[in-house]
């Protein structure tokens, strides 16, 4: 669980630093993670939590391309929306909490 809450944040702080330039640190702080999501026995989880660091990474790299605002906001919002789905799913899988939606 402790995990999940650091790629968490992780992924918190890449999307907060649109602000400041995207520092390249950040797209590793979430890169980081992948040999975890590899590693977890929930197959949905692992799905979930692989494709969200290729967005987050995607994302960064559009930024920085200067790809149109609206495909980077667009992009910024399939991120939050997955970053919701992970946490649900991890809290499902960690603390067997049964969540709507």
């Amino acid at each position: 669980m402790k995990n999940l809450i650091e790629f968490d944040n992780a992924v918190e702080v890449l999307g907060d630093s649109i602000f400041i330039n995207m520092p390249e640190q950040y797209v590793k702080d979430v890169q980081q993670f992948r040999e975890y999501f590899e590693q977890v026995a929930d197959v949905k989880l692992r799905k979930l939590g692989l494709r969200l660091i290729d967005e987050c990474t995607s994302f960064a790299y559009m930024y920085r391309m200067g790809v149109a605002y609206e495909k980077v906001a667009k992009k910024s919002l399939e991120i939050g929306l997955l970053r919701e789905e992970v946490i649900k799913r991890g809290l499902r899988t960690y603390c067997g909490t049964q969540l709507k939606g």
